[in-house]
């Protein structure tokens, strides 16, 4: 196992600018001093408030800040927020991909970082993460359901980062279902066609087909059924690194990437003079990098002239 990343189930990786549409043969191109490759994410724009499959069923997304010149990104902010707190309804800061090295450790769910060194990070020009946030009606209510929170605007704070997910679990929790219908129509789904194509024409917006066609074209081959069905119930520790390190032993040779790493446990019979210094490096260390909201526009005057800069 080469690299590492942390990927929802609500997301999907888009490698473009890689042969045949490949993420293994994206992260291959990778210098080998990159330590972590950062994935800008897109946010899905769904078209209708029936969506089922959002993988197969979404074609439309909001491109990264990070993708688009910074004029069109403030000069369409309005038109691309369309009343809601940011840019994005949930979060921009993208996902890292990381290559699998000795003191590496998660830094959240969005970033790594290493015990023992500051990472050479990289950020793709264009390759993404795709996020299917509140893709379907009905994750207002998966939302709510899987947290204790009164929906009061203070209390929400325990568990939510960003305001957009806030402001939907108060409504999934004290809107009738017409009103939360009403609402989720009025925020999240893309229904004026006319703002739609002056998005897509400025590049705001992007349509992107191709997981759409190889998640659809596995579920017609019984792919993802037979997959299941073979999979076991339970898998023990114990196979699980066997089984990593069986891929690992038969991987094919020639690569740009590092050697594969084998997974080791952990003994009694080893120093425990790294471990020291690592735990002593982590005082150093900033708290996890959270979600965060795309940059914002600050409205302010000089010379009479109205100046939009990023926060």
């Amino acid at each position: 196992m080469d690299w590492i990343l942390h990927l929802d189930t609500d997301e999907l990786i888009h490698p473009a600018g890689a042969g045949e549409y490949s993420l293994r043969q994206l992260l291959r191109d990778i210098p080998g001093d990159v330590d972590m490759v950062v994935f800008p994410n897109y946010e899905s724009s769904v078209e209708r408030d029936d969506i089922k499959d959002p993988f197969i069923e979404v074609s439309m997304f909001k491109r990264n800040y990070d993708h688009l010149p910074k004029d069109t990104y403030f000069g369409m902010y309005k038109e691309s927020t369309r009343g809601n707190p940011n840019y994005f309804l949930t979060y921009g800061n993208g996902k890292s991909v990381a290559r699998v090295q000795d003191h590496l450790r998660p830094n959240g769910a969005h970033r790594w970082h290493n015990y023992m060194k500051t990472p050479k990070e990289i950020k793709l020009e264009e390759a993404a993460v795709l996020h299917y946030t509140y893709a379907k009606f009905s994750d207002l209510t998966s939302r709510r359901d899987r947290c204790g929170c009164k929906p009061t605007k203070d209390d929400v704070k325990r568990c939510f980062m960003l305001e957009f997910d806030r402001s939907a679990f108060i409504v999934a929790s004290t809107a009738t279902e017409e009103e939360k219908l009403n609402w989720y129509r009025e925020h999240v789904v893309w229904t004026d066609k006319t703002i739609n194509l002056k998005l897509l024409r400025k590049g705001i917006l992007t349509r992107i087909y191709a997981p759409s066609v190889i998640i659809e074209g596995l579920k017609e081959s019984g792919v993802f059924s037979s997959v299941i069905a073979k999979a076991p119930a339970t898998l023990s520790q114990d196979k699980f690194l066997a089984s990593i390190e069986s891929s690992n032993s038969s991987r094919a040779s020639g690569t740009h990437s590092q050697p594969p790493r084998k997974i080791i446990r952990n003994t009694d019979h080893q120093s425990h003079a790294t471990v020291r210094k690592a735990l002593e490096a982590t005082e150093l260390h900033e708290a996890a990098v959270p979600p965060l909201s795309p940059p914002g526009p600050t409205m302010e005057t000089h010379d009479n002239n109205l100046i939009v800069q990023s926060r």
